[in-house]
């Protein structure tokens, strides 16, 4: 039947078997039309589109419908604009029958096994449901209250859909479930929740400006051996990552790839990971505002020095030297960096577990003291390092004045200051008076001098002694009240 423009009710049931309008509704079925379909500024309550045969497009322009299904159309395109319709389905579009719906109000839109989908200045009250995609779908300047894409039967030779979301705002949530896609690109998209479950994709993963009041979930995510990015976000809520991994399997062990997930200037509330294969989440110029959960399995962290980590998960661990402190960095995160030593040093601050506090704030120190130049870094590791404990290990200062205690005794004793006539090395007395001699030096008891020690240069030496052991028993003493008082 060769058919223009439909304006009326009346005018669509003349196209098919139905004739009449029965109860404002119209249910076409099998009905073919020899040129483009036009519905312009057609009302009604139930229109039906049942296996309808277009040579060229159905075009829906302007209409008040409360319920539109298009079923099994054939033709060359379906474009739905301009209109307000209470909802609507497209099912089973033919091969190359692409589906618009642009400038209009919804309360519900389902789409089920249609060839390109685009979808533009939507106002959706209720759910979007895209289910089976057979083409590449793109959203922009839209608003609804949930969007669900479940599914795709493309493949071989048809490829597979790529997906491009611009511009969205979902009242509830957004949810992306059982696909493999050439490609998804999230920008602009404001939702409470976002969940990608068991997605695949070819193309690196690509999320911008993305903004999440309640939770992000990555859930069996494929991704390849690239980086995918979350970019410019905002997750004012926990971000869960399990099951990251690549195409071919990850996992160094068996031979592939490391997945990784990096977020650049991206701040989430929290963050946690976890997975049996190889991947890596990083950090670039982002912050983790309240916990970073241990990694589970063989995931890790990574973070650049622009990061920052408000506390992370400890999960009961125990550092009791800095041995362990390096093997749980090393299952955490992919170096032992600056930032990374921060992040453990604050949750432990926060939990007030002072004595480890301090092996974090000296293993910090002795690492940060490795990137300076080499004569400098001999000075600070040893001098400050080493001999002065950095002001928080009282050991340090300690085995050094003992050290030199017993190194000035052994001299002086050797050197025959203290000797009589008569007396010889092996004097047990002369020893003693020695090392007495030596304590006093460097602890500035006050004793006194020997008469025969009584010369300028004697007086010089025993100045420098009492001056280095002043400066040992006061960071002593200091480094032990500190810790006492804490």
């Amino acid at each position: 039947m060769l058919v223009g423009t439909i304006r009326t009710l009346e005018d669509l049931a003349r196209i098919g078997r139905q004739r009449t309008v029965a109860d404002r509704s119209v249910h076409l079925r099998h009905d073919e039309v020899t040129t483009d379909l036009l519905l312009d500024s057609v009302s009604g309550d139930r229109i039906f589109l049942d296996r309808l045969s277009v040579d060229g497009t159905l075009t829906v322009r302007s209409c008040h419908i409360d319920e539109l299904v298009i079923d099994h159309a054939q033709a060359d395109a379906v474009l739905v604009v301009n209109s307000r319709i209470g909802r609507l389905t497209v099912r089973n579009a033919s091969m190359g029958c692409d589906v618009t719906v642009t400038d209009t109000a919804l309360d519900f839109l389902a789409l089920h096994s249609c060839s390109a989908v685009r979808l533009e200045r939507l106002r959706v009250e209720e759910l979007v449901q895209i289910n089976a995609l057979r083409g590449p779908v793109r959203i922009s300047n839209t608003r609804l209250s949930a969007l669900t894409v479940r599914s795709q039967v493309t493949g071989g030779r048809l490829g597979r859909p790529r997906v491009e979301v611009r511009g969205l705002r979902a009242r509830e949530d957004i949810t992306f479930d059982d696909l493999w896609l050439s490609a998804l690109e999230l920008d602009g998209v404001d939702t409470p929740e976002l969940t990608l479950q068991r997605v695949r994709l070819d193309q690196p993963l690509r999320a911008n400006e993305l903004r999440c009041s309640e939770t992000v979930r990555l859930n069996g995510l494929v991704i390849p051996a690239e980086d995918s990015t979350i970019t410019n976000s905002t997750v004012r809520g926990p971000v869960d990552v399990h099951g990251l991994k690549t195409d071919d399997g990850g996992g160094t062990d068996a031979g592939g790839t490391t997945a990784r997930l990096s977020l650049h200037n991206t701040t989430v509330m929290s963050l946690t990971s976890s997975s049996e294969t190889s991947s890596v989440i990083s950090l670039h110029g982002s912050s983790v505002t309240g916990t970073l959960g241990l990694p589970v399995g063989a995931s890790r962290y990574s973070l650049d020095d622009s990061s920052s980590i408000g506390d992370m998960e400890l999960a009961g661990q125990v550092f009791r030297d800095g041995r362990q402190i390096v093997s749980f960095l090393e299952r955490s995160f992919t170096e032992v960096s600056a930032v990374a030593l921060e992040s453990v040093r604050s949750a432990l601050v926060r939990r007030n577990r002072n004595r480890e506090v301090d092996q974090l704030y000296y293993l910090a120190r002795q690492r940060e003291a490795r990137l300076l130049p080499p004569f400098r870094r001999g000075i600070t590791r040893g001098l400050l390092g080493g001999v002065l404990g950095w002001g928080v290990r009282a050991r340090n200062p300690a085995r050094v004045l003992a050290a030199g205690v017993l190194v000035t005794a052994v001299v002086l004793h050797l050197a025959g200051a203290l000797r009589e006539p008569g007396q010889g090395l092996a004097d047990v007395t002369l020893a003693g008076k020695s090392f007495v001699l030596a304590l006093a030096l460097w602890l500035n008891v006050g004793t006194g001098m020997p008469s025969e020690l009584k010369t300028a240069e004697w007086s010089a030496l025993a100045v420098s002694f009492t001056a280095a052991g002043m400066l040992f028993t006061t960071l002593i003493v200091g480094i032990v009240i500190r810790k006492l008082v804490r």
